[in-house]
């Protein structure tokens, strides 16, 4: 599924533009902002660089921004994809792999890239009545950085070469809700692809506009450093660790 392909319902229906063939008109539409707070010092910071990095994949990741209040506190929002505004159901996880292996394969790579080690069944969500079913994954606000303030940089450094998903000792956070459902690694190889292929261009950029949303300089550049590095050596972590991946008995990539 395309990162683009997500379906978002307008709130306000406003008046013709009056102007182009295609009938341009004001609109305005749900999202759902964060900020930062004690329990996530660096959630703007992340939810913003995590959630880009994940579009430019092509996951599914609603898209976002940084927002200001009327007392000028920034936000970040995503395009609320929820169309009826009940609850979100917990995804039955064995059901969304058996479903969807490609993309179920391609977030826990993403997760592991920036090591998310907060992705439960209630942090993305899928529409399995739908044809074909569609995906939602959203809250990055304990990725990269993690939860501690000021320790954001460190937290980078002693996940370097960790599989940063499996709540270990230094990892801390939940074990990654697919990471025991997952029952091969034949869709491994593109992502992984897709992942070594990030432009340093793309992360430069992105790491320096997360400056000053909660982060220091020091901070967005230890991401930069963090993410080139990983990006890179995705596969030889996943190696590593292939005793994690318990639903794994046969591997291609890694014999």
């Amino acid at each position: 599924m395309p990162a683009g392909s997500g379906r978002y319902r307008i709130v306000f229906f406003g008046p013709s533009l009056g102007s182009g063939v295609s009938d341009g008109r004001l609109v305005s539409v749900n999202a759902v902002a964060k900020t930062n707070c004690a329990s996530a010092p660096y959630c703007v910071a992340n939810e913003l660089m995590c959630g880009e990095l994940g579009r430019f994949l092509g996951l599914p990741v609603p898209p976002g921004g940084v927002v200001y209040s009327p007392d000028g506190k920034l936000f970040y929002a995503s395009l609320n994809f929820n169309l009826t505004g009940d609850a979100l159901p917990p995804v039955n996880t064995t059901k969304r792999v058996k479903e969807l292996p490609d993309l179920s394969a391609g977030l826990l790579l993403f997760d592991i890239l920036i090591a998310n080690s907060d992705r439960h069944g209630r942090n993305f969500s899928i529409d399995f009545p739908s044809r074909p079913a569609m995906m939602n994954v959203f809250d990055h606000g304990h990725a990269l950085f993690g939860k501690t303030v000021g320790e954001g940089a460190e937290r980078l450094e002693k996940l370097r070469n960790r599989l940063a998903v499996s709540a270990g000792s230094r990892t801390a956070g939940n074990r990654h809700c697919l990471i025991d459902q997952v029952g091969s690694d034949v869709h491994f190889g593109h992502w992984l692809e897709r992942i070594r292929v990030i432009p340093d261009f793309f992360i430069d950029e992105l790491s320096r506009e997360i400056v000053g949303l909660g982060c220091t300089e020091a901070e967005s550049k230890a991401a930069a450093a963090f993410l080139k590095y990983r990006r890179l050596k995705l596969d030889q972590i996943v190696e590593n660790n292939k005793r994690e991946f318990t639903g794994i008995s046969s591997w291609r990539l890694f014999r």
